[in-house]
């Protein structure tokens, strides 16, 4: 490429931008990489509502003065709002990958709004597994130690472990706590958007790519979104948290898919 793509990268909910270093490193090689720090915590001007109208607002604000135009990626919640600012920016955007979005269409939708009209929106995970965290440790090492026995966090690559450690713990009194807090990972599991498949159809180049190991209802609707949008589909090794559990590898297919839908060789 003559000139550097600007690549913008959004991260997961309840995950730091940073958490990623190891899987962008590579792709720093051919594009200008732009990382976003955390989404929701500037409610007063940005708020957690329904259908993450305002989150979706504030990644706009974010990426509004970078270099255009964008390679837009963004993994589970971030490839959700990469794809509403596409919407309404299309000028913005050369080609857009959703990472495992947390797409809820179908007669998911249904069941998931019937749920959250009744208050039971907890009931469907990981809304419920979130809320009531433990997010404060008196030092690095029992937060490593916490980590290192979750299940969520077992399969991620020491390295990523490592930088979301950096990245996603902050100094609270005499010890540690999350920097994204889970008051406000909840409110967004809670205010999952069902309308996703009323947007229109984007003009640019898009991609979603759903985990092997991930729950079915993702796959299905991954593949409905990708059909009415008419945008590529594939499915690659790991969790819903690959891009943290296989970096590497995770890191040369995003190049290779962008390569794709860009239509040229970096």
């Amino acid at each position: 490429m003559s000139e550097r793509t600007s690549l913008a990268f959004a991260p997961a909910n309840g995950f730091p931008g940073g958490s990623y270093r190891r899987f962008l490193e590579p792709l720093h090689a051919h594009y200008d990489v732009r990382v976003v720090s955390r989404l929701g915590h500037r409610s007063e001007q940005y708020p957690v509502d329904a259908g993450w109208q305002g989150l979706s607002r504030e990644l706009e604000d974010i990426l509004a003065p970078l270099p255009r135009p964008l390679a837009g990626v963004g993994h589970s919640l971030g490839g959700v709002l990469m794809f509403m600012v596409a919407s309404r920016r299309p000028d913005w955007f050369r080609s857009v990958v959703m990472l495992e979005p947390p797409l809820i269409n179908g007669p998911a939708g249904l069941g998931f709004n019937l749920l959250r009209r009744l208050g039971q929106a907890d009931r469907i995970p990981p809304a419920g597994r979130s809320r009531g965290r433990r997010d404060y440790w008196p030092d690095r090492d029992e937060a490593r130690a916490y980590f290192q026995r979750r299940g969520l966090f077992q399969r991620f690559h020491p390295d990523c472990l490592e930088d979301y450690m950096d990245a996603g713990l902050e100094p609270h009194g005499d010890g540690l706590r999350l920097a994204f807090r889970p008051e406000v990972e909840v409110a967004i599991f809670r205010t999952t958007p069902v309308n996703i498949s009323r947007y229109p159809r984007l003009p640019m180049p898009g991609a979603v790519v759903n985990a092997e190991e991930s729950v079915d209802a993702f796959h299905k609707a991954g593949r409905r979104h990708a059909r009415r949008q008419r945008m590529h589909h594939e499915v690659w090794p790991g969790g819903h948290l690959f891009p943290l559990e296989r970096p590497d590898d995770s890191a040369r297919r995003v190049d290779e898919l962008l390569q794709a839908l860009n239509g040229e060789k970096p």
